[in-house]
């Protein structure tokens, strides 16, 4: 018997020189979409919650038809239940820790919303950082704090575009291993955009290789790294010979 996925994504949108025509189904689990800059990989992001208008294709996430461009279902931004991590954070630079985080709720002075946030502080280890504002706090403190203000609404998928650019290598090890388990405790599936080959590899339970605005191969890290169906998936994995791809241990 099949099992329907947690998250369905058939997507189209044409822009001068570029096309997105991507198609992919995941589960309930941590989503890499990997591949060069200007591949669709944000774009996808920006269409899963609403920001990016597309032409045509069907978006799913849970229970939710947020897209279908057959039946004209098009959820606002604001009622998908989606939650949304930039690259560059987004904090209120004159809003202390908390308040940021509180933003992030429908209600952000309601009992539920202060309830929300103790859990949260607790979950993401911000304790004692809340009233801080962002300039007095390190770029791991910052993307916690944002990563708070994400889930603070409960939301049914975490969007991630490159959660880790600006951020020290060793802060970075940390951060991953964080999120990660993290994941696994909030039960909702993750969708994060990388170029970072290592960093793909690290965080995926399924890995979604792009290029050019095309999904070139889906799969385990594992998987794809050693069945790599064309040249271009090669080296997109960092190698140049397929025999040497299929080599690699893990």
């Amino acid at each position: 018997m099949s099992t329907k996925p947690y998250l369905e994504i058939r997507i189209q949108k044409n822009f001068a020189g570029f096309q997105l025509d991507v198609c992919w189904n995941a589960g309930n689990e941590m989503v890499v979409l990997f591949g060069p800059s200007g591949a669709g990989k944000s774009m996808t992001l920006q269409a899963i919650s609403g920001l990016l208008k597309i032409q045509q294709g069907f978006i799913r996430i849970g229970d939710q038809v947020a897209y279908d461009s057959v039946s004209g279902i098009d959820i606002s931004p604001q009622k998908r239940e989606t939650g949304y991590l930039f690259q560059n954070f987004a904090l209120f630079p004159h809003m202390t820790a908390r308040k940021n985080i509180l933003y992030g709720h429908h209600h952000p002075g309601s009992p539920e919303a202060k309830k929300r946030l103790i859990e949260l502080i607790n979950l993401i280890d911000l304790e004692g950082l809340e009233n801080r504002y962002p300039g007095e706090l390190s770029r791991g403190q910052q993307q916690r704090v944002a990563l708070a203000r994400a889930l603070m609404r409960n939301p049914k998928i975490l969007l991630l575009d490159e959660p880790f650019a600006s951020i020290d290598l060793l802060m970075r090890r940390t951060l991953r291993k964080e999120l990660k388990e993290l994941q696994k405790r909030i039960t909702i599936p993750a969708v994060i955009v990388t170029h970072d080959l290592s960093e793909a590899i690290t965080m995926a339970d399924q890995l979604i290789l792009y290029n050019q605005g095309k999904v070139l191969q889906q799969g385990s890290p594992e998987w794809v790294i050693n069945h790599p169906q064309n040249e271009l998936v090669a080296e997109l994995v960092g190698k140049t010979s397929l025999d040497n791809v299929k080599n690699i241990s893990f």
